[in-house]
């Protein structure tokens, strides 16, 4: 019985967390400004980073961590490129209007 409780409480989390999944989603393609678009996609991934975790206790699998710790290197290093790659547009574009 108590493994019962602990599935429904693992499949809840999950839901609810690809509801918030899908709002920083919807936020990452609606938002105004480009940081917006940022903060959208680094909410996704730490979602994702906590699905897989969840998913690991759920299934009790050994190799989901290390997944997970994998992915949040990349979104890490995504992201940082992301902003490189948006400070040079930002600092080419204010040069050009001087």
């Amino acid at each position: 019985m108590l493994e019962q409780a602990y599935s429904y409480l693992f499949i809840g989390v999950l839901i609810c967390l690809g509801i918030a999944a899908f709002a920083a989603l919807i936020r990452s393609i609606t938002g105004k400004t480009m940081i917006s678009r940022f903060i959208g996609t680094n909410i996704l991934s730490t979602i994702t980073l906590i699905a897989i975790c969840v998913l690991a206790i759920f299934f009790e699998e050994d190799y989901l961590p290390d997944v997970a710790i994998v992915f949040a290197l990349l979104s890490c290093i995504a992201v940082m490129l992301l902003c490189k790659i948006y400070i040079n547009l930002f600092e080419k574009n204010q040069g050009g209007k001087k």
